[in-house]
This record gives structure tokens, C-alpha cells and sequence, in this order.
């Protein structure tokens, strides 16, 4: 079989690229999901689309992206044709777009590995039980699931020198323990309480007291870990991310971003001009990488494992700790995307915000066309551009609202793109916009 790993992707080797919401099915049988954790999976398969699409200007020729059939349909084969070509005037696909294959949501990986290639690498989300048709290693899996795991983390992390916030490990079955109540009491509420699978915060949540960690846990399986964790104030901390180069002789940062939330729902990353990795944290957040390879992840020409990091901001005491890892993702990164975005247009220097929004269905064709009146390249005097990655095309039913899911980057002013969206799009358009508040 090919080599299949969560390879960077900036490897010279050939690629096929293939992701399909493999989060839950490192840790869960797929076929034995409760009611809740089936909801969750679903809409992480939708929400990879988006990054399916994306894919099509990481990809490089000779490379093979795997798409869901979907966007075969219309009207998504039509706005996919405007993608590739908004990619293209960009300058992200000048010597030509990677081959692309169409696959069903349900069985996507087992129809992909019925399907010939050239490509000399498998390269997934991550190593997971649904993909297994692909990579077929119970080493990888093991390590995969090691390194995806809260529990190993909050396990293995303070043994290898990581700082970390307090944490404790339980099952829902103890969530109502004296040790449970004795941890609130000593590090006050509320606290941070994570599960095992899923991405985008579905599996992280605020807890105010043992019943209300109690609630939100009764629709999960006794024997579900759980990870309990001091919550650092945002008065305190400023809350980042890095992406690792894993290499098997190379440990290197390939980007730092900002997290930004809207409503305290993480939304997109802020990246370029203004963020900054500070020696003394890159050093520290090195030996991560150095975690990993330990751990068994690592590749000749390098995997990626991302980093969730917090500092402390100048203002706060100075006793308290200047850096804090809360967990570690031995995968591609959803804030990967964007960031080999600003790398292949070199916008380093620039103010770019990259985020996850909604668009009703009926106003997507107007979505497009701000698209391309705005788009990056087109107006060097711009005060503000945009840049499109990804859609969804799955009409989805939000607070009783039909909605797609669009991901784009805004460069430059983006008070002054915010203006610009209510102006041209109005405010059932790019609605968590106007609640995203940048500050450097």
C-alpha cells in the first residue's frame, strides 16, 4: 500500500488528498454513535466539504483530491467552476488544478480506495477507523488515537516538562464525585470540560457546577472519559495556535495564528501582520514536537501536528504562567487551510482574518458575485480584499434558518469590509461578520 499519514502540504511527492470527517471514528464505532454524538458526526462531514474545496488550490498538479459527489449536483458544480476560477485568478492554481475524484458521503473512503491512482501518498485528516481502508496500519491508528486523545495528553503532557492547566480525568459515571466538587472548589467555576472525537469545540464546553456538567454529559455512555480543566480568564490570556512540521530528522513552526470567536464560539483564525511567535515560546512549543515524535508521529518528509496554546498578556500578574498547552492535534488543522493560503500569496505582512460563516441557499449566487467584485488581486488601491477556500454544499437548518456554510479570508481593513457586507450583501449575508471583533 501507499504511504498514508496527515503529510504536510508542502511535500514534493504526489498526493491523494482525501478528508471526510474522520474525527469521531478515531475514538467511536460509527455504527454505535448515541442520538447526540450521530448529530455531531454529520456536521463535521458537512463542514469538511469546505475543506474539500480548499484542497483544490493546496492541491498541486499531479496531486488527486477526493470530493463528496454532491458537488456534482447543481447548482454546486457551477459554483464550484467559480471557485476554480477565483483560484486561479488569485494565482493559486497557475500551473494547473489537481485531478479530482467524486465519491458518497456514506462509504467515501471505501469507494477511494476502489479507485486507481498514481499518487505515491495517501494523505488524510487524519489516521482514523474510517479511513482504514486507506492506511490499514493498527500502528498509526494506536499512535492517532494517542495523540488525538485529551486523556493521553492530560496523562503523558506534565511528565514531559509540557505546562499545562490543572486538569482532571474522570468518567461521566464519577462527574457527580467528591473529587469532581473538590476540583470546582479549588479552581472555581466555570471549567473547561472536554470529550473524546469530534473537532471544532463540539467535544469542549463551560461548566458552572457538577449539574450542570451532569446535563450536558446525560445523553453520552457511562464510561465516556472526561477531562475537567481550569478555565483561563481571556483578561489574562490571548489563546493561539501553531502548526509543526514533524519531519523525522526536522522539527519546524509552519504557522501562528490568533484564534477568534464570535459569542465565545471559535469562528477563524487572525493571521499575518500582528501576530507573532515570541523565541521563547517557539522553543518551548518545539519540544511539542519533539512529544510526537516520541509518541511515534513523524514522517520522512514531515506531518503535521497542531498546537493549542495560551499566553499571558502583558497586563496580567506575573506570577502566573507565561505559556499553557491545552491539547495537541496529530492532523491537518483546520486553520492550516487559510495559513497555506497566506503562504502560497505571500501575505505575511498583511492583516488577514480568516473565518467560518453562513449564507441562506437563495442568496449564495449574490455571496459569489461579492466574491469576485472583492476579490484578492483584483484592486491593489482596495482597502480591503477577500479571498475564498471553501463552501458547503449541504443546506443546513440553523435556529430555524436554511443555511450554507462559506469559509473565506478578508485582507486589510476588515471594520471597513464589515461595512461593505451590510452595504452589498445586507444582514442575512455573512451574519457572524459583524459579531467578530479583531484586536492586536
Amino acid at each position: 500500500m501507499r504511504p498514508a499519514n496527515s503529510y504536510v502540504p508542502t511535500i514534493s511527492s504526489t498526493m491523494r488528498i482525501s478528508m471526510a470527517g474522520d474525527d469521531c471514528s478515531l475514538h467511536f464505532d460509527l455504527d454505535n454513535l448515541t442520538d447526540k454524538q450521530r448529530e455531531d458526526h454529520v456536521s463535521n462531514q458537512v463542514l469538511t466539504a469546505m475543506l474539500q474545496v480548499a484542497l483544490l488550490y493546496i492541491g498541486k498538479p499531479g496531486d488527486e483530491v477526493c470530493l463528496y459527489d454532491t458537488f456534482t449536483n447543481a447548482p454546486w458544480q457551477t459554483a464550484l467552476t467559480r471557485y476554480r476560477r477565483m483560484f486561479q485568478t488569485m494565482g493559486l492554481a497557475a500551473d494547473g488544478f489537481a485531478d479530482v475524484s467524486h465519491h458518497p458521503v456514506d462509504g467515501f473512503y471505501e469507494s477511494v480506495a476502489g479507485q486507481p491512482t498514481k499518487a505515491e501518498n495517501e494523505n488524510l485528516y487524519l489516521v482514523s477507523q474510517s479511513n482504514w481502508p486507506l492506511h490499514q496500519s493498527v500502528e498509526q491508528l494506536t499512535t492517532s488515537r494517542n495523540l488525538n486523545s485529551k486523556v493521553h495528553f492530560a496523562a503523558h503532557a506534565p511528565g514531559f516538562g509540557i505546562p499545562v492547566p490543572a486538569t482532571l480525568h474522570v468518567t461521566k459515571a464519577d462527574i457527580q464525585s467528591p473529587e469532581v466538587t473538590a476540583f470546582f472548589t479549588e479552581h472555581g467555576a466555570p471549567l473547561v470540560l472536554k470529550t473524546l472525537g469530534l473537532a471544532g469545540a463540539r467535544n469542549v464546553t463551560l461548566v458552572a457546577d457538577v449539574e450542570e456538567a451532569a446535563t450536558y454529559l446525560a445523553a453520552y455512555e457511562p464510561d465516556l472519559d472526561v477531562i475537567l480543566q481550569q478555565r483561563l480568564s481571556m483578561d489574562d490570556y490571548t489563546e493561539m495556535t501553531v502548526d509543526l512540521c514533524v519531519s523525522d530528522d526536522r522539527i519546524h513552526v509552519s504557522n501562528v495564528r490568533q484564534i477568534l470567536f464570535a459569542d465565545g464560539l471559535w469562528v477563524g483564525n487572525l493571521m499575518g501582520s500582528g501576530v507573532a511567535l515570541a523565541d521563547e515560546h517557539r522553543n518551548q512549543l518545539l519540544r511539542l514536537g519533539e512529544y510526537a515524535r516520541t509518541h511515534g508521529y513523524s514522517a520522512p518528509e514531515g506531518v503535521n501536528l497542531g498546537i493549542d496554546y495560551f499566553i499571558r498578556n502583558e497586563t496580567a500578574p506575573a506570577d502566573l504562567p507565561d505559556l499553557l498547552v491545552t491539547e495537541i492535534n496529530a492532523r491537518w488543522t483546520g486553520g492550516l487551510f487559510p495559513a497555506e493560503l497566506v503562504r502560497r500569496l505571500e501575505l505575511d505582512s498583511e492583516h488577514v482574518v480568516a473565518f467560518i460563516d453562513m449564507c441562506p441557499p437563495a442568496r449564495f449566487d449574490d455571496y459569489l458575485t461579492f466574491l469576485e467584485t472583492h476579490l484578492y488581486g483584483t484592486d491593489a488601491a482596495a482597502p480591503w480584499s477577500i479571498a475564498p477556500m471553501g463552501f458547503a454544499p449541504f443546506p443546513m437548518e440553523v435556529e430555524g434558518t436554511e443555511i450554507l456554510f462559506v469559509w473565506q479570508i478578508v485582507i486589510g481593513d476588515f471594520e471597513a469590509f464589515k461595512a461593505a457586507r451590510e452595504l452589498e450583501l445586507g444582514s442575512d449575508v455573512l451574519i457572524t461578520a459583524p459579531r467578530i471583533s479583531v484586536s492586536l
